[in-house]
């Protein structure tokens, strides 16, 4: 796996993420405000873009923030064979980091600050709603009609 083929990827997928939201998307947690707020949701997302393009099995992460008392609460990124993943951590330069719009690295100081107590899990929405349950089914079905209207901004 080449790290500069995920950061394109990655880079695509958060461009058409932004148009879609710019166009008037504000479904699940994703709105106006992103990437506020919105870490969940579009790492699920892209973990279903970059299963679809090659890159099947990013884990999805999340930390509790413990260096300042948490005052930055969870974040949620990915993990994909040994390299950090986060497209929503420049939410946090308001607290004086100082993160790019886009992550991908084998190492990461800001995401470091994370408490991590929970195993990671796929975090491609698809396998963590296929359940059968209706909950599931509700979700599945929510996450993909984003995720097929994000992908109408995809330049071919």
């Amino acid at each position: 796996m080449s790290q500069n083929e995920v950061r394109r990827l990655v880079a695509e997928f958060r461009d058409m993420l932004t148009a879609a939201i710019d166009g008037g998307l504000e479904k699940l947690s994703l709105s106006k405000i992103f990437p506020k707020g919105c870490c969940d949701d579009s790492s699920a997302l892209l973990a279903a873009f970059l299963t679809d393009n090659g890159h099947p099995g990013a884990l999805r992460v999340e930390g509790e923030e413990s260096r300042y008392d948490g005052d930055l609460g969870t974040h949620v990124w990915l993990s994909l064979d040994g390299l950090l993943i986060d497209i929503t951590g420049s939410q946090f330069n308001e607290y004086g980091y100082s993160q790019p719009e886009i992550l991908v690295a084998r190492e990461s100081e800001f995401l470091s600050d994370f408490d991590v107590d929970v195993e990671p899990e796929i975090a491609d929405f698809r396998e963590k709603f296929s359940g059968p349950h209706d909950g599931a089914r509700k979700a599945l079905a929510r996450f993909s009609a984003v995720y097929d209207h994000v992908m109408t901004y995809r330049k071919v």
